[in-house]
Order: C-alpha cells, then structure tokens, then sequence
C-alpha cells in the first residue's frame, strides 16, 4: 500500500509539473489517475448501495414494525425522522452536502478549479443514505455522482494538478460512479461529458470512459464476492413496432412528457422557494418535507397496500410493469410522486432527482400507452413500452441530456428495438424544454447563483489558436548589462510596462514597472541586478487554451515565448490582453462565418 501511495505521488509530480515530462508520460499518468479513480467509484458505489439498504430496514422495516404495533398508519414520522437527521448532518459538516448534488458538482467544475472539499464525500453519502433510506422521494445518482465527483477531485488536490487535469478527474468521478450506480458504462461516459465537462476532446474522453470501464468492472467484482449479479434494472417484454403510426403516438407522447418535464422543474423550484421563505432552521425543514413526504406516502399505503413514493420509487415501476397498478393510479402517481420528490428536495433533502424523474416518466408513458392501447389496439404496442419511453423522454426534458437520457434507458433495458421511439420522443421532449425553460432542472440552480452554463458544446476557440499566431514580435527588450536609470528613461517614452531581459537570443529574466520604480531603485543598478529570473515561459506551439491552464495564477500576467527545441531561445511576448483580443476576434470570425 505505501508502494501505491509512493508511485501515484510520483505520477502527480510528473503530472503538475514538479518534474519534466513529456506530453506522453502526462497523457499516460492522467489515465492511471483515471483508472484508480474509477477503481474507487466502483467501491463506493457498491458501499454506498448497502448504506442506503441498512437505512431503509432501520426506518423501513424496523421502524415501521414498532409505530404499527400501536397504530398501522403512524409511519408518515419516518421520513420527518430521517430528513431531521439528514438536515442536522449537513448543517453541521458540509451544507453544499444539501439538495440533489449535480448543481453543486456543475460549479465545481465551471467556477472552483475542479475543487470539492474532501468531507462532502463522507458527509454526501451518509446523508443521503439517510434521506432515501428513511422514504424520502429522491435517488442514488445525485448523490454518488457528487461523491464521485469528490474523489476524482480529491486526486487532483492531493497531488496538486492544474485546474485542467483536476477538472478531467473530477468528470471521471462522474462517470465511474454513474457506470457503477446503473451498470451503464456508456451512460457514465456521456452523462459527465454531456453534463459535466460539455467537450469532446480525446485527452478528456478518453480518462472518462477508462474510469467509467474501471467503475463497472469493480462493481461487478464486488457484487460477485457477494454472490450477487447485476440486472437489468427495467425489465421490458419483446418489443417491436406495431405499426408506422406508433412514430405519431410517440411524437405525441414526446410532448407530453416535455410538460410533465416542465411541472417535475417548476415544482421542485417552488417547492425550494418555499421552503427557502420559512423562517426556521435549515436543519428543521428537511423534516417538514418529510412529513409531507410521509403523509403522501400513508395515505396510498391505506388504498393500495403499497407506499409508492418512497425511496426512489423503482417499485412502483415493477407494479406498473407487472400490470398491477389502474389507470387512475397511474395517473395521480404523477403529480403525487412530483409533489414527493418536491417537498424531498426542495425542504433541503439530499437526494437525487434522476430516479423520481424515471417513476414520473413511466407512469406518464404507461397512462399514455394504457390510452393508445385502448383506442388504438391493433397498431400499438404494449403499454409497457410506452412506459420505457416516457422514463427517457421526462428525463431528457427536466436535465437537457438528451443523447444521456437515450444511452442509458437503453442500457438500463437491454432492448435494441426500443431505440428509435427513445430518440424521436426525448428530442421532442429536449424541444418542448427549450421553449418553455430557460435552463435545466440543474443549471436554473445555478443561474440564481451567476453561474451560467450553456448545454450546448461550441468549439473552444482557445484550443484553435497558437501562441505563434498571437504574440508580438515588435516588443522592446532589455540587456542584461543595461542600466536601470536608462531603462527608466525607455519605458517613460513608451506604453509598454513589461520587458523581457535577454543576452543575446537566450532570455535571462523579465523586468516590469514595479521593479524600474521600486524604492531600492535610489542609486542606478544593471537591469540583470533587478530582474525577475523566474518569468512565465511558454512555448510557441502550445495553444491559448494551454497557456491559460498552465499559467492561471500568472503574476504578471505577461508570457515570454520560446521555441521549444531551443529553450530559453526568445521568439515574443504575449500578454493577457493580447489573448482576450484573439480570442474575440476569433468568435467574431466564427459568427460571421456561420451567418
């Protein structure tokens, strides 16, 4: 274990720059990191399943038992119980630990660096174990997508990688945990590209679907050891298309579930402004939305013998399959399971949003397949199928992943046959989302807080440009035997503040205002006496994009460039301001051309 711990310290030296290496040892260690990341998604994702377990037979089962032996329907305290211990875990140690996680995660990546703090991991996980476990309306993939996401970031900040690199292993994290929550290895992938890191470069995907293939093969081993095997989570009967009229009822049931989208969003948000406008203690309103939760809960419990919108409501999902739940049900379990989830989540609950989203979905595509089934019983399949779809197509319309939402139903099914009716109703859905919200169920967070995301992938125009296409060559520059009293003199007769120090072609330093005006400037020194011998050197081949990863926190923010088989072999300077002008011309460039 202590040989491990060495050789990955090794690798985040190499990695951040504390020893040189090439772009292929980097590339290489960057995938190693990966792997390890995806190794321990896969374990906690397997823990993490069996903490939600314990929880769910402590209040569930255990609880239960007791409250009935004096009254059947007294169970409505146990998720007020369990989202009253869950608030006073989060108040008390990570309060970003709060909510569904995916938010949070989002802006992490877009505006920390790639950093999480370390106990979220803990604190996310035991809180949200808690949460589900005592039947409140929420599901996994939140929860161990932040916890993923805080391992991979974890890597990054123990071993001191750039924003880049910790942003790469924080989309790893992603990945691997949802490949080992759903045993959708494809769906982990996309899920954090199309979510997440909203790129598609091969130095980030690549690391992604490495961990994602890690996750899941690690899961599978443990739930071996445990003489366990993963299935399909969704079971769906042989499935064909009737009839070419089946495309116009999932068109039609596209749009629907792009509105029942729009509610599950608008809901859950008015829910947390709600709650967000009692003047309690934060810790107190995750058990008012349990109590709520619960009495939804009890109140189905004294009509069909089942809570239904408990926990993440899979459940449910089987009754409906199995053909056990009526038409009316089905219906009400709609807005009942969004109203669930909204008092889950919006009281403050921790808890995902994906799970209840696929239980409104497939109610939603089972009432609409009951109907098409009744009216139209020659040219349409099973409602069963319509049920499948609507889970993908609620999905798709609440978070904006559509190619997500497609891969995983998919994955999650196991049936082929169903691909097209997926697609043709989640990029309805995906439509109907456009039109009538301004963002995602994750990103409208976000907004409320100047973090702007857009789902749509553009070209990184900091990628397409070089440092040889943007410095400046007509630079004034210093030598090192020049005197600081005639330097002072230069600058006075010219805007520039910054100048590079050579001898010769080799650059030696760089001198700025500050050093030509400091108060040790009194009696007249030789320039290389006052220059700063540790600059920011960059190469001339490298792209903007690398410039700005490798050289954040640059001070001052002025790059001397070199040629990279001849180092320390001047070619230009290039400034802040000078990437900033490239940059915008480039986009006005691409506009233009585009319109």
């Amino acid at each position: 274990m202590k040989k491990l711990t060495v050789n990955i310290k090794l690798i985040g030296k190499k990695l951040s720059g504390k020893k040189s290496s090439s772009k292929t040892s980097q590339y290489v260690g960057m995938n190693i990191l990966a792997a390890l990341t995806g190794i321990l998604c896969g374990i906690t994702a397997v823990g993490f399943r069996f903490l939600v377990l314990f929880f769910s037979e402590l209040f569930i089962v255990k609880f239960n038992l007791y409250l009935n032996f004096f009254h059947p329907y007294q169970a409505f305290f146990i998720p007020a119980a369990g989202g009253l211990l869950s608030g006073i875990i989060v108040y008390l140690f990570a309060k970003e630990a709060k909510g569904h996680g995916i938010p949070q995660v989002m802006e992490a990546f877009e505006s920390l660096g790639g950093r999480i703090r370390k106990r979220v991991v803990a604190v996310k996980a035991l809180s949200s174990a808690v949460t589900i476990g005592s039947g409140g309306s929420a599901g996994r993939e939140g929860p161990i997508v932040q916890i993923g996401a805080g391992i991979g970031s974890a890597f990054g900040q123990m071993l001191k990688l750039n924003v880049y690199q910790t942003r790469i292993l924080l989309a790893c994290g992603v990945s691997g945990a949802v490949s080992a929550t759903f045993d959708t290895p494809v769906g982990g992938v996309l899920f954090a590209i199309e979510l997440i890191i909203r790129e598609f470069k091969t130095k980030s995907f690549v690391p992604i679907v490495i961990s994602s293939v890690f996750a899941g093969f690690t899961s599978k081993i443990f739930l071996s050891l445990i003489g366990q095997k993963p299935e399909l989570i969704f079971s769906l009967p042989p499935y064909d298309i009737v009839s070419n009229w089946e495309f116009l009822f999932y068109l039609t049931l596209g749009l629907a579930c792009g509105g029942v989208a729009y509610l599950y969003v608008k809901s859950i948000y008015a829910a947390e402004n709600l709650f967000g406008a009692l003047k309690l203690p934060e810790f107190v309103k995750p058990a008012i939305g349990g109590l709520l939760t619960g009495g939804i809960g009890v109140v189905l419990l004294a009509k069909t013998g089942h809570y239904l919108v408990f926990g993440n409501g899979y459940d449910s999902i089987g009754l409906l399959m199995s053909a056990q739940l009526s038409f009316a049900l089905i219906a009400a379990l709609i807005f009942l399971k969004t109203a669930a989830t909204s008092f889950t989540i919006g009281s403050g609950g921790s808890g995902g949003v994906f799970a209840p989203s696929l239980v409104i979905g497939a109610m939603t595509g089972g009432a609409f397949g009951l109907i098409v089934n009744s009216v139209f019983p020659h040219v349409s399949a099973g409602f069963q199928a319509y049920a499948i779809v609507g889970m993908a197509a609620v999905f798709a319309g609440m978070s904006r992943a559509t190619l997500t939402a497609i891969v995983m139903i998919f994955e999650m099914t196991g049936n082929y046959n169903i691909i097209m009716p997926l697609m043709l109703s989640c990029v309805i859905s995906d439509i109907v989302a456009i039109v009538t919200m301004k963002g995602s169920i994750y990103t409208i967070k976000l907004k409320k807080r100047s973090v702007n995301i857009e789902h749509d992938m553009e070209v990184n125009v900091l990628e397409t440009l070089k440092v040889h296409e943007v410095m400046k060559k007509d630079v004034l520059c210093f030598s090192t035997d020049l005197p600081s009293d005639e330097a002072m003199k230069i600058m006075n007769n010219t805007d520039q503040r910054e100048f590079p120090v050579i001898d010769g072609r080799l650059v030696k330093g760089i001198v700025t205002e500050k050093e030509l005006t400091g108060e040790y400037q009194k009696s007249p020194k030789k320039v290389s006496e006052i220059m700063r011998r540790n600059y920011n050197k960059v190469f001339n081949d490298e792209t903007l994009e690398d410039v700005l990863i490798k050289n954040k926190s640059a001070d001052p923010p002025v790059f001397i460039v070199v040629k990279r088989r001849e180092d320390n072999v001047y070619e230009g300077m290039l400034t802040a301001l000078d990437i900033f002008s490239a940059y915008r011309e480039k986009k006005r460039f691409l506009f233009r051309k585009i319109n």
